[in-house]
């Protein structure tokens, strides 16, 4: 059964020894599950150079005490050279092809790096709205992205941790075979020793990941700060507010946190390495004297004393690093572990699955009041209101009245946090999410648009007919960007921007909101929501888009959001809010003509200018 992001989340917090290897079989599963189904020729390379390398130091262990002999005993020339042939060639064949799978193996480091950085950026993009602006799911993002990257090398590393300890423990099993025949208690000496060193490991390994908390925070800061300095995009503003220094200022302020934490875990660790270093002298000396001793004392011949010297280095390497290989797997999977979270994130919004068609729907808002997650601000207080299909509403109002949280609710962006929101009588919490979201297309004041062509701006790769083509180029003009086309030698295929096209184009903010519009206008959802969709615009093309309103939304139902109430005419009714509430609801002349009301005030401070 797939885990919750919550259970993940309460094994995260479990501590000791149980809790740390179920994390490590956890992460394998997912990770090396995922890589498997796209690269599955990175793990039979991993798997043949683990074998090859296993079989490497015996080589040496049962060779060279043959040459040896041969040196101290008969000096047969031909045995001697047979034996080091054997030697040479068997150390030489094995490399090559161990180098060989490591080559494949390396190969893939990248392409492993780069999908699991596409699953990321994608389940970034499907998390619910309301995450992207949660500081914990943020933060989330960025240990996900920062522990798979250079601090676990992702499945890269957590797969060579893995298969180099299963190698590993297959060496010390042969070793030990060796040690056993002839010094058992050169095994206690060792086995002492290592004892030792995984605590020391233990300790640097807390310590690390320490740190790596820490600074999950800090590299989200040090990125803002250091990269929008460099985007054009804010190029302005830094420049004619004389914004470089604070954002410097900013990043460097960062930088010396992020120096103070890696400070903090090298002098931390300092001591453990260097009670690891007395340890590994003391155990070299010790073990030398043991296995000289019996060779003096007649125990055995010069033969077995090189096999044991060279099984007893074997095995102190191999111990240091399946030692190494355990403290660095938990240490790797601690760190990959975020991304498992990550993946794994709870959902913020309730999602049904029943079907919704597109068509006209009813809309009603039935006591609904919103606070922002964490706050106890209301946005929104019983807003109770109905929508007849195909009906045009105009929402106004001060800026904070809550107008955009409105749309924000009806888009299913958030949750109210009391209340309901029917859509033709029905719960939306019940509706399939994708399906209820094809039913909206809004225009909000903040839309962006990519480094693609107009045409992928508007359709976004969706328009793969003739027929949707002409689609396109009869918004274009419907919106009224006829004056854009014609500078363009590409037509509806030019660029937008010059992030990567140096004929692309920059559009004026007016033309900006026009393909916006068209954007909204070609998706053909039943419902059209437009926020300040004329902002940028100019008096004349804000006239035209009015002039042409009923013509662009048709008999759509449609949520109007402005500051200029002329455009209220061309709606139906209005809804004017005031601190969280519906305060009047009418047609334009039915609030015109409430004395001292709220729109009847805001349409004279308007009009007046225009008189």
């Amino acid at each position: 059964m797939r885990k919750t992001g919550k259970e993940h989340e309460n094994l995260n917090e479990k501590k000791g020894f149980l809790a740390q290897v179920e994390k490590i079989f956890v992460v394998i599963k997912v990770l090396f599950g995922t890589a498997a189904k796209k690269y599955p020729v990175f793990f039979v390379a991993q798997a043949i150079r683990t074998a090859l390398q296993i079989a490497q130091p015996f080589i040496a262990v049962f060779i060279s005490p043959l040459i040896v002999e041969e040196i101290v005993g008969d000096r047969e020339v031909k045995k001697l050279i047979m034996y080091a042939a054997i030697l040479i060639l068997c150390e030489a064949v094995l490399q090559l092809l161990v180098d060989r799978c490591g080559t494949v193996i390396n190969k893939h480091q990248e392409r492993l790096d780069n999908y699991f950085n596409i699953l990321i950026g994608k389940h970034s993009m499907e998390l619910d709205f309301q995450l992207t602006e949660d500081k914990a799911a943020l933060d989330q993002i960025e240990k996900a992205r920062t522990g798979m990257s250079w601090y676990s090398q992702g499945v890269f590393g957590v797969s060579n941790a893995v298969f180099s300890f299963i190698g590993n423990v297959f060496k010390i099993a042969g070793f030990v075979t060796v040690l056993a025949m002839h010094a058992p208690l050169l095994l206690a000496i060792i086995g002492l020793y290592v004892f030792v060193n995984i605590f020391v490991m233990i300790k640097n390994n807390k310590i690390s990941f320490a740190s790596f908390q820490k600074l999950s925070k800090v590299n989200r800061l040090f990125g803002y700060f250091g990269w929008e300095i460099v985007d054009v995009r804010f190029g302005k503003d830094i420049r004619l507010y004389g914004a470089d220094n604070m954002m410097i200022n900013a990043w460097q302020k960062n930088t010396d946190a992020s120096n103070k934490t890696w400070k903090w875990q090298g002098d931390t660790q300092l001591r453990y390495g260097m009670i690891e270093r007395i340890l590994s002298v003391i155990k070299g000396v010790a073990a030398y004297f043991y296995v000289a001793f019996l060779a003096i004392t007649g125990h055995f011949g010069v033969a077995t004393f090189t096999q044991l010297i060279t099984a007893e280095a074997g095995l102190d390497s191999t111990l240091n690093g399946i030692v190494y290989n355990v403290i660095d797997l938990a240490q790797k999977c601690n760190y990959a572990y975020e991304y498992v979270l990550f993946m794994n994130y709870p959902a913020a919004l309730e999602k049904g699955d029943r079907p919704i068609e597109k068509k006209d729907h009813e809309i009603e808002f039935r006591h609904v009041t919103f606070a922002y997650p964490g706050t106890d601000k209301k946005i929104l207080d019983d807003i109770s209101i109905k929508i007849a299909p195909g009906e045009h509403l105009s929402i106004v109002g001060l800026n904070g009245a809550g107008k955009t949280t409105f749309i924000k609710l009806l888009c299913r962006l958030y949750d109210p946090t009391e209340g309901e929101i029917l859509v033709d009588g029905v719960n939306i919490k019940e509706y399939d999410y994708k399906q209820y979201m094809e039913q909206f297309a809004p225009v909000f004041q903040d839309f962006k648009l990519f480094a693609l062509t107009l045409s992928d701006n508007i359709s976004f790769d969706r328009a793969t007919t003739k027929e949707e083509q002409e689609r396109i180029e009869e918004l274009i003009k419907l919106v009224g960007l006829e004056t854009l086309m014609e500078r363009l030698d590409k037509g509806k295929e030019t660029n937008l921007f010059k992030y990567f096209d140096e004929e692309g184009i920059e559009p004026s903010g007016g033309e900006q909101q026009k393909i916006a519009i068209a954007r909204a206008l070609y998706k053909n959802s039943p419902v059209v929501i437009l926020d300040e969709p004329t902002a940028a615009l100019d008096p004349i093309a804000e006239y035209d888009i009015y002039r042409q309103f009923n013509t662009l939304i048709g008999g759509k139902s449609a949520f109007y959001i402005s500051h200029r109430l002329s455009s209220c005419q061309f709606c139906d009714k209005i809804a004017v809010f005031s601190g969280g509430k519906i305060a009047e609801y009418g047609s334009h002349e039915e609030l015109e003509a409430i004395s001292g009301g709220i729109y009847a005030e805001m349409f004279e401070a308007q009009a007046k200018y225009y008189r």
